[in-house]
């Protein structure tokens, strides 16, 4: 991992993305506090960050996870069941 303060990072943006593109983090210094985390993302790891950070879907997962736990959920092939159309008997 890679320490940068706040004017390298204004100096040296170009060079610290480099770095992050090969695959190192680099975590970012104010007032000798550590404040941002620069580190790489690819394609394949984009939703799981996404998810990871977004309130929004992080709230639908626990709500999602508190309607498995108080057991309002139908199983998938239940479901399947009581909306496949039933075949008529022939007369």
């Amino acid at each position: 991992m890679k320490f940068a303060n706040v004017k390298e990072l204004q100096r040296d943006a170009s060079g610290i993305i480099r770095l992050v593109e090969k695959g190192q983090d680099v975590l970012i210094i104010k007032r000798g506090k550590p404040t941002a985390v620069i580190y790489p993302l690819t394609e394949d790891t984009i939703e799981d960050y996404m998810i990871q950070h977004s309130p929004t879907i992080r709230k639908k997962i626990e709500e999602g996870l508190k309607d498995v736990r108080e057991g309002r959920i139908i199983p998938i092939d239940g479901l399947l069941k009581a909306i496949r159309p039933r075949k008529r008997a022939k007369v």
